[in-house]
């Protein structure tokens, strides 16, 4: 089965939730050097690919990753380039070859503000529930702490459902 182009699936102007594995559900983005990599990239790219960022979660071999997109096919290359620059730190600092991604992104569209909180809620939570932290305060690299606790994170963009309540 061929794969579509990711702008064919997403629309304009759409809300997201992308996430990908690692190669081999491996846990490549278990040390905290690695963390800091992927999400230094986030910070470097999102701009020039005009991807608004409003939730995320590195989890050790996976990130999830929510936000709003302007055009669909720029979505595809912010994470064409972070994730290839991602993949040539890990190989090289780890003096390894081959993928570190192991699939291109999943990025389901999410419908509404409401949803969008839903799945905020799911991956700020998701390291308890997988057992890795106790409290997801714990965890350095999610947005928790900005939403839970207000700490500033130059990462993402508060959402219209943060600010305003949903009805």
């Amino acid at each position: 089965m061929p794969s579509y182009p990711r702008y064919m699936i997403l629309k304009d102007k759409s809300l997201f939730h992308a996430t990908w594995q690692c190669h081999n559900n491996d846990f490549y983005l278990k040390r905290k050097w690695a963390q800091q990599k992927y999400y230094d990239l986030l910070i470097a790219y999102k701009d020039k690919y005009q991807v608004t960022l409003i939730s995320f979660n590195l989890m050790d071999s996976h990130p999830h990753i929510t936000g709003y997109i302007e055009e669909a096919v720029k979505l595809s290359n912010f994470f064409k380039t972070v994730n290839s620059q991602f993949a040539r730190f890990y190989n090289k600092r780890t003096n390894r070859r081959g993928q570190v991604v192991m699939d291109r992104f999943k990025s389901p569209i999410i419908e509404s503000q409401s949803e969008l909180l839903k799945v905020m809620y799911y991956i700020d939570l998701n390291q308890k529930r997988a057992f890795v932290n106790k409290h997801p305060k714990d965890n350095e690299f999610s947005s928790f702490q900005h939403y839970a606790y207000g700490k500033e994170e130059p990462l993402i963009t508060d959402p219209q459902c943060y600010i305003e309540p949903v009805l």
